[in-house]
């Protein structure tokens, strides 16, 4: 579980290693590219850094400001990609997933590879649904009022997208060498 204040006084190491993970893994979930998740999370670390003594507990949880700032980064690269014109994930034909010598060994570990393998058969609205349950932390009442209905209708939703994560997950498995 992240925490949701900083040690007094505020600790930029101490915060990046509670937080690396999480919005590295976050941001490619978004994007499913490793070499631009790495450099996003770079800058959100620079934004943050550069900000920190900005920050307002009283405003809100250390958390939600550092997911704040890598959601507008990578809304701002999905927008820069979209006037670039490049392809969407979606049109691209399954390729295997190759480590990167780049990539931290903790972000290779076999259940990050699985969910990579998952996310990559979801679409990006299925994706940030997630999103909103587990880098988030949202209730579905939270989630219900983001969406626009119920909790009853995102405890559903929920249910269904879970049962196709684990068919998919299947699948893969299944298909493995």
């Amino acid at each position: 579980m992240l925490p949701t204040r900083p040690s007094s006084p505020i600790d930029f190491e101490q915060i990046y290693r509670d937080y690396h993970k999480n919005v590295y893994n976050y941001i490619y979930g978004q994007i499913l590219h490793r070499e631009a998740a790495e450099d996003l999370t770079a800058d959100v670390f620079v934004a943050v850094a550069t900000h920190l003594g900005q920050f307002d507990p009283a405003r809100g949880s250390l958390t939600a400001w550092i997911f704040t700032i890598a959601r507008n980064l990578t809304q701002n690269y999905r927008l820069r990609a979209s006037t670039r014109m490049e392809e969407s994930r979606e049109n691209l034909p399954d390729m295997p997933a190759v480590p990167s010598k780049t990539v931290d060994d903790s972000l290779r570990s076999p259940e990050n590879i699985r969910a990579e393998r998952i996310l990559a058969k979801l679409s990006s609205e299925e994706r940030r649904f997630l999103e909103l349950r587990y880098v988030l932390g949202l209730s579905n009442e939270q989630i219900g009022r983001v969406t626009g209905t119920t909790a009853a209708a995102v405890s559903q939703k929920y249910h269904r997208l879970l049962a196709k994560c684990r068919k998919i997950d299947k699948d893969v498995t299944d298909d493995a060498p």
